[in-house]
């Protein structure tokens, strides 16, 4: 019982990245942020600058945190800028076709973009870009984004194998 339960979901996340990276490419890809180990990154980031996107961050317990662009924006030159002002505020949260979930973030007007403590929000975000499934969050006074993360690369597959060590205590 114990091994199906871990090792099936385990399983199935391994055949979704062998999935996710036959789809098409996409414009952007995941990359490192600045400073990161690239053999280990704690923190990766959509670098497209055409299109809204993603930062997942990764910390020392193995939990995701993930922050989203509102706007195509490249996010380092988002995150330069100052914006000391931030708000809670609830959003429904999609991954391709599956039921939208209730969540809340923290919008930041300066650098229109939401963000996320939720582990279990942030791993929708990770899970849109294994699945190449669209992601969907719609908050009532921001309006709603769609979002079509790129498939994982080996950046992105360095990031999850760190994350999953953490969180196993390894």
């Amino acid at each position: 019982m114990t091994f199906k339960r871990t090792f099936l979901p385990a399983a199935a996340c391994v055949a979704m990245v062998g999935l996710a990276s036959a789809l098409p490419a996409s414009a952007a890809e995941w990359a490192s942020w600045k400073g990161q180990d690239e053999a280990a990154p704690l923190a990766i980031y959509t670098n497209g600058t055409d299109e809204t996107g993603a930062l997942l961050v990764c910390d020392g317990q193995g939990m995701l945190k993930a922050m989203l662009s509102l706007e195509a924006a490249s996010l380092p030159e988002l995150l330069e800028r100052n914006a000391s002002y931030s708000r809670s505020t609830k959003a429904k949260i999609q991954v391709g076709d599956e039921a939208a979930a209730d969540a809340t973030f923290r919008y930041i007007p300066a650098i229109k973009s939401i963000e996320t403590k939720s582990h279990n929000v942030a791993a929708q975000v990770f899970n849109s870009a294994v699945l190449g499934q669209p992601l969907t969050v719609e908050t009532k006074r921001e309006g709603t984004v769609e979002s079509q993360l790129p498939a994982p690369n080996d950046t992105f597959k360095a990031f999850a194998k760190t994350c999953g060590a953490l969180r196993n205590g390894q």
